[in-house]
């Protein structure tokens, strides 16, 4: 019982992280939403996740959660690597142009 306050707790903040984001990214406040919701359902029913488990395929409702959470943490790895790639390639680009701005311009000679 007291694991199931301090989870629901815990997916509540979720739940109150995804709110406050539904400005920035409206996908990733929906999706955390959505995980944080049924989070919550199958702590308070642990009861549906063998039920679900079973449905598809798997012996227990424990290794469905594992398994979920094992493809969410997979992409949501992979998002970040790309993520990490485009601002690496952002940064190196606007240091680019920064050195190139404030290099001291060499006397044209081919103006007479």
């Amino acid at each position: 019982m007291i694991i199931q306050v301090i989870l629901t707790l815990g997916l509540l903040s979720c739940l109150l992280y995804a709110f406050l984001q539904r400005q920035k990214s409206r996908f990733i406040s929906l999706t955390i939403g959505g995980v944080a919701l049924a989070g919550i359902y199958f702590v308070l029913v642990p009861e549906r996740t063998n039920q679900l488990a079973h449905l598809v395929g798997i012996g227990r409702g424990a290794d469905l959660i594992l398994y979920c959470w094992l493809v969410i943490s997979l992409i949501v790895s992979v998002n970040l690597q790309f993520k990490i790639l485009r601002l690496q390639g952002l940064i190196t680009e606007l240091a680019r142009q920064i050195t190139l701005h404030a290099a001291p311009r060499a006397p044209d000679y081919h103006e007479h």
